[in-house]
C-alpha cells in the first residue's frame, strides 16, 4: 500500500502536514505495473496520476500512424486536465519499466487543491501550461499524410478518395480541370503518402499497404474466421479476442459497413448526444486490436472448403489461404440497385449509391436530391445540409413515418433548406460529362426535369449471399436462416440441432443484416455479434469433446458436412 513516507519524497506534495499526507495515502490507489503493461488506452476515463516509480511513455494514434508523444518519470503527474474536466484520455500510457503509480479520483484532487495552497497552485500552472501549450501540439501532430491530385469527378480517383474517407483516412486533395466528358484531359489522379508516390495502377488494396494498414493474414491457422466487418462482424472480433479465440476478420471495402455512412446515431445505447458511425466503427476497431483480434482490410473470401481435417480451407483473393475451426458470415447487405434510366453510367460521376465515403463539404452550395424514405436516407440529409444549398427527399410512400423514425423526421423539418416530397419516383438522370439533371414524377403525372448536382440512393438493401453453396439454407430474398429457423434436413442427421445464430452447415454461424429475421438496426447487429460468440464457443466445446482435430483453444474439431464452393 502507499504510504504518507513514499508521497512525502515527491516534489508535489513535499509541502503537505502529516496529516494531510495520511488521509491522501489512504484514498490513493496502487497501481503496479510491468514493463510493456498499459496503464491507460486513449479515450477511456482518466484519473489523477502520479508516478511514484519507473518511467512510461505516452503514445497517440495519429492518421494510422502510432507516434510517441513524451516519457513521464518518477515525481511526474497527469491526468489533471482529464479529471477536472471530466475529458477522456488524450492519449495512451504504457510502462518502459517497472513502474508505481498512485491513482486520485476527481473530488480527491479537488480536495488537494483546495486544501493546499502550495499543492494548488504547483497543479494549477502545470494545468494552464497544458492547456495552451496543447493547441500547439495538435496542429503538429495533425498532418495530413495523404496528398490527392485530380479531378474529382475522374470515376478512378473519386473511387480512391471513397475509400480513404470510408476507412476515416484524412486527406488532402488539389483539383485539377476535367476535360468536357468528366475525364482528366491532361493529369492522370496521382497520391502520395508521407511524400511518397503511390504506384501505378492504383487500387485500395495499394493505397491501403502503402498507408500501413494490414491486408494480409499474420497466422495460418484461426479458431474463428469472420467475414465482414460491419457492426456485427466487429462486435464478434471484440468478445472472441476478449475470451481468447485466434480471431481473424476479413473485409474488403471499410471497417464499420454501412454504419459509417450514419452522421449521428441517437438511440445508441449510452450515447446521448449521439455518436457518428465513422466513430463508433474507429472505437471498435481500437477495441477488437486491443483484445488481439486480427482485422484485413481489402480482401474477398473466394472459396470456403472443407478439409479432409475438419477444419475450414478458406481461399482469399490475392492466392492467400488460412484455415478456421468455425466461420461467422456478417457481410452485411448492399444497396438495393434503382431503376432509372442513366443511373448506372453516372456512378461515381455525381451518381452515387448511399453515402459512405462522402465529404459533404464538397457539396457546399449544391442541389442535392436523395432517392429514399428510411433512417439511412433521413441521417444522409441531415448531414447534407449543412453543406449544400437545398437537399430534397424523394419519398415513394404516401407517409414518412411508416418508415423513419420519429426524431428524424423531427429534425429533417427543422432544416430551412430541406424538402421532403413524398409519393415521388426518379425517372432518369441527365448529364454533361457529370450530373446535372434529374426527372422527377409526382402521382404518376408527367415527369419534371430539375437541375441537380449530386443524387445519393438509399432505397434499401439486398443480402449479397448468392456466392453461398445450396446447402446453406437462405430464403426467397437470400437472407440466411439460423437456429430454429434452419430447415431440419438440410442441418442433416447430427445429433442436434443447429445453435442460436448457427447456419444449416455446422460451424459457420451468421449474425447481422444478412441474418433471415434480424432487425436492420446497428445495436441489433452489435447484439447479435456479440452472442455469435457464445453460440460459437457452445460448438468449440462439442469439437473439444470429441477431441480429434487439435486447435489454439480447443482440442478438436469434427465437422460432417461437406463443403467446396467459391464466390463470384
Amino acid at each position: 500500500m502507499i504510504t504518507p513516507n513514499l508521497l512525502a519524497k515527491l516534489d508535489l506534495f513535499s509541502s503537505l502536514p502529516e496529516a494531510d499526507l495520511t488521509r491522501l495515502a489512504a484514498k490513493a490507489a496502487d497501481i503496479r505495473l510491468t514493463p510493456g503493461a498499459w496503464l491507460a488506452r486513449e479515450g477511456e476515463r482518466l484519473g489523477f496520476l502520479v508516478v511514484l516509480k519507473g518511467r512510461l511513455t505516452l503514445r497517440k494514434q495519429i492518421n494510422g500512424k502510432e507516434l510517441h508523444i513524451a516519457d513521464v518519470a518518477a515525481g511526474d503527474f497527469f491526468g489533471e486536465v482529464n479529471a477536472l474536466l471530466d475529458l477522456p484520455a488524450a492519449s495512451s500510457l504504457c510502462a518502459l519499466t517497472h513502474c508505481r503509480v498512485a491513482a486520485f479520483d476527481r473530488q480527491q484532487l479537488k480536495e488537494l487543491m483546495e486544501s493546499s495552497t502550495e499543492c494548488g497552485a504547483f497543479i494549477r500552472k502545470v494545468l494552464q501550461t497544458r492547456l495552451e501549450d496543447g493547441p500547439r501540439h495538435a496542429m503538429e501532430l495533425s498532418k495530413v499524410r495523404v496528398q490527392a491530385f485530380g479531378p474529382r469527378e475522374d470515376p478512378y480517383l473519386n473511387q480512391i478518395l471513397k475509400f480513404l474517407k470510408s476507412n476515416r483516412i484524412a486527406y488532402e486533395w488539389q483539383d485539377a480541370p476535367a476535360g468536357g466528358d468528366g475525364s482528366s484531359a491532361h493529369t492522370a489522379p496521382s497520391l502520395t503518402i508521407d511524400g511518397i508516390p503511390v504506384a501505378h495502377p492504383m487500387s485500395e488494396r495499394v493505397v491501403a499497404e502503402a498507408f500501413g494498414i494490414p491486408t494480409t493474414p499474420q497466422h495460418r491457422s484461426y479458431d474463428l474466421l469472420i467475414v465482414g466487418g460491419g457492426p456485427a462482424g466487429l462486435a464478434a472480433a471484440v468478445y472472441g479476442g476478449s475470451e481468447g479465440l485466434r480471431v481473424l476478420l476479413v473485409e474488403q471495402n471499410a471497417m464499420g459497413g454501412q454504419a459509417v455512412s450514419s452522421s449521428r446515431i441517437e438511440n445508441y445505447l449510452g450515447f446521448p448526444s449521439g455518436i457518428s458511425g465513422e466513430d463508433l466503427a474507429e472505437r471498435a476497431v481500437r477495441q477488437a486490436q486491443k483484445f488481439g483480434s486480427e482485422l484485413v482490410l481489402t480482401r474477398r473470401v473466394t472459396r470456403l472448403q472443407l478439409d479432409p481435417s475438419g477444419r475450414y480451407r478458406i481461399s482469399l483473393d490475392g492466392d492467400d489461404h488460412v484455415t478456421a475451426t468455425s466461420v461467422l458470415l456478417t457481410t452485411g447487405v448492399s444497396w438495393r440497385k434503382l431503376e432509372a434510366d442513366g443511373v448506372e453510367e453516372l456512378l461515381g460521376r455525381g451518381v452515387s449509391y448511399g453515402v459512405a465515403g462522402i465529404e459533404p463539404v464538397n457539396l457546399s452550395g449544391k442541389r442535392v436530391f436523395l432517392v429514399g424514405g428510411g433512417n439511412s436516407a433521413g441521417q444522409a440529409a441531415i448531414a447534407l445540409a449543412n453543406y449544400a444549398a437545398s437537399v430534397t427527399l424523394l419519398v415513394r410512400g404516401a407517409k414518412l413515418e411508416a418508415t423513419m423514425s420519429q426524431y428524424l423526421i423531427e429534425q429533417l423539418r427543422r432544416k430551412s433548406n430541406v424538402r421532403i416530397e413524398t409519393e415521388s419516383k426518379l425517372e432518369s438522370v441527365a448529364a454533361h460529362g457529370v450530373l446535372s439533371a434529374i426527372c422527377t414524377s409526382h402521382r404518376g403525372k408527367p415527369s419534371r426535369r430539375r437541375k441537380a448536382d449530386a443524387l445519393y440512393i438509399l432505397i434499401g438493401a439486398d443480402a449479397s449471399t448468392d456466392w453461398l453453396p445450396s446447402n446453406l439454407d437462405c430464403n426467397e430474398d437470400g437472407f440466411i436462416r439460423t437456429g430454429r429457423d434452419v430447415t431440419p434436413r438440410l442441418f442433416g442427421d447430427n445429433g442436434r440441432a443447429p445453435f442460436l445464430l448457427e447456419t444449416s452447415v455446422p460451424g459457420i454461424f451468421c449474425a447481422g443484416d444478412v441474418r433471415h429475421g434480424s432487425i436492420k438496426r446497428v445495436a441489433s447487429a452489435v447484439g447479435e455479434g456479440s452472442m455469435a460468440i457464445s453460440s460459437i464457443h457452445q460448438f468449440l466445446a462439442l469439437q473439444q469433446e470429441a477431441a480429434q482435430v487439435p486447435v489454439s483453444i480447443t482440442d478438436g474439431t469434427q465437422v460432417t458436412s461437406h463443403l467446396n464452393f467459391s464466390s463470384n
